[in-house]
């Protein structure tokens, strides 16, 4: 015998039923297919941080040198002067300069506009060097190292030289925008360090190897 109650009982059973197998069809499988996908994070991956390109050396100038001094990488012979490739700029900076065979020679610094053609003693106005015949480096010989270190942080600009890594001389007076500069005759020859080796006798407190400088044009 027919019951309404049992009839609407079954029928609402029915549909529920049809639910489950329509919902586990239709969104069982998608379910499972984005469980298979890695987990997406909400926050962009970390940029990688900029390599910035080592800063170029500071090296012996082939285009600003007196026509008689060779130039052989970071060493001088034959007679002359020859500037550095980069103004100092710098307020404290240091240098060096290995004495390779011994004659007449002068490490310092000089106005660009300097004449080349010649050892830059100090009768040289526009230069402020330290050479052969000054006392505490006469007495240099091959292999030795003299350090020069500018002070440009104070006035008047001092530049000082090292021996060993104790100061031997001391220049002052420096004016207007300088470069290194370095004079060689008479059979000596000096080999340069800016920086592109490690320092033979350290580099003084305070100070730093030389940058080279750049145009902002």
């Amino acid at each position: 015998m027919f019951s309404p109650v049992r009839g609407r009982y079954e029928a609402r059973s029915y549909v529920l039923h049809s639910f489950r197998h329509f919902y586990f069809f239709a969104f069982g499988d998608a379910r499972r297919a984005f469980s298979n996908f890695p987990m997406l994070s909400c926050c962009c991956p970390a940029e990688e941080p900029e390599q910035l390109a080592p800063e170029p050396p500071v090296e012996l100038s082939a285009k600003q040198k007196g026509a008689s001094v060779t130039l052989n990488g970071r060493m001088i012979s034959g007679s002359g002067s020859i500037f550095a490739d980069s103004a100092l700029l710098q307020d404290k900076c240091y240098f060096e300069a290995t004495v390779v065979s011994c004659g007449t020679f002068a490490i310092g610094v000089a106005t660009r506009d300097t004449d080349l053609e010649g050892v830059l003693t100090d009768k040289v106005a526009s230069a402020w060097t330290a050479n052969n015949s000054t006392p505490s480096l006469a007495s240099l010989q091959p292999g030795d190292v003299v350090g020069c270190a500018i002070d440009q942080a104070d006035y008047p600009v001092q530049v000082y030289y090292y021996k060993g890594g104790a100061r031997i001389h001391q220049v002052s007076g420096i004016r207007g925008e300088v470069l290194p500069v370095f004079s060689v005759s008479n059979g000596a020859s000096l080999e340069v360090n800016f920086g592109s080796v490690d320092y033979a006798q350290g580099i003084p407190a305070g100070f730093q190897g030389m940058i080279k400088s750049k145009s902002i044009l």
